[in-house]
């Protein structure tokens, strides 16, 4: 038996918690890396998993075993492609996470010059709002907003993630004006928002963050679909700048006061950043996407 193997098995199906999604990753057929983890626990005498027709867990021996080999062989597989890569050219798959909205806004347009620069490099984007856990997820690099980046995580901020209420230039002429936050209750709102879930608005006034009341209009979660109701002067939004300002420099849209400090959260510390574990950089396709990718959203930033 390949114990390394075996044990390269075992501990994607207890990061996923299904043969299949392993077999997936893998691409290996599920009887497969049924028999591996079984011929594993044979090997070792204990039962590593806990299976049944509606559901598979860890035991607790299964929980030790993982916390004492999943450092080893996850170092054993970056040492193995680090030495593969350093006499040939990037290659290879990059899997990548992303804020739907950026990627719209953003990210399309840079991973499209970068496939014409590194063809041998196979980007996998999956475009969405949930927070993947990027090791189990097994994703190389993730943008999202977070005031809090993970521990266990580099993290570089790729823009200040600056907010602000915003409305069409009609929008603003034909209703009442808005000179304070509790104007905004008598205004329709276009909200951020998914699964019963609406996304709050803060302001900062008198040192503190304070909830702003508003009545929504229309709720959805994507940024991009809120800015062109925007646009279309059927409310007001708030929504992050670097959504935006390319419709502000159009005339499209306004910005309803810019001496407000607001946000979704009650600090001001949320930023747009690009995370990625330190390990997994040290591979050479995803050092020359890190390079790339960090010297464009500079660009973009000028």
């Amino acid at each position: 038996m390949d114990k390394l193997t075996a044990a390269r098995i075992f501990i994607k199906v207890a990061d996923t918690g299904s043969f299949s999604k392993t077999a997936d990753i893998l691409r290996l057929p599920i009887s497969t890396v049924s028999r591996r983890v079984k011929d594993l626990e044979q090997y070792l005498g204990i039962e590593l998993l806990k299976r049944s027709t509606r559901f598979l867990s860890v035991t607790d021996a299964g929980k030790i075993y993982y916390t004492q080999v999943e450092d080893a062989v996850r170092s054993f597989d970056y040492a193995e492609e680090v030495l593969q890569q350093t006499s040939s050219q990037p290659s290879g798959i990059i899997k990548i996470s992303a804020l739907p909205s950026y990627a719209n806004k953003h990210l399309y347009n840079i991973l499209e010059k970068f496939r014409k620069t590194y063809p041998e490099i196979i980007i996998e984007l999956t475009t969405t709002n949930n927070m993947h856990d990027l090791v189990k997820d097994d994703i190389d690099f993730a943008i999202r907003p977070t005031s809090t980046p993970p521990l266990n995580l580099v993290s570089k901020v790729i823009d200040q993630h600056r907010m602000a209420i915003v409305a069409s230039p009609e929008y603003i002429h034909d209703n009442k004006k808005i000179e304070s936050s509790d104007d905004i209750i008598s205004h329709k709102a276009i909200c951020y928002g998914s699964t019963g879930s609406l996304m709050p608005w803060y302001a900062h006034c008198k040192n503190k963050w304070h909830i702003i009341e508003k009545m929504p209009y229309f709720i959805c979660n994507d940024t991009c679909k809120i800015l062109e109701a925007v646009e279309n002067g059927e409310g007001i939004a708030l929504l992050p700048e670097w959504t935006y300002l390319e419709s502000l420099k159009k005339g499209l849209v306004e910005v309803i006061n810019k001496t407000w400090q607001v946000s979704f959260r009650d600090d001001h510390n949320h930023k747009l950043c690009l995370l990625y574990d330190k390990k997994t950089s040290e591979l050479k396709r995803n050092q020359t996407f890190l390079k790339y990718f960090l010297e464009q959203t500079k660009a973009l930033a000028r």
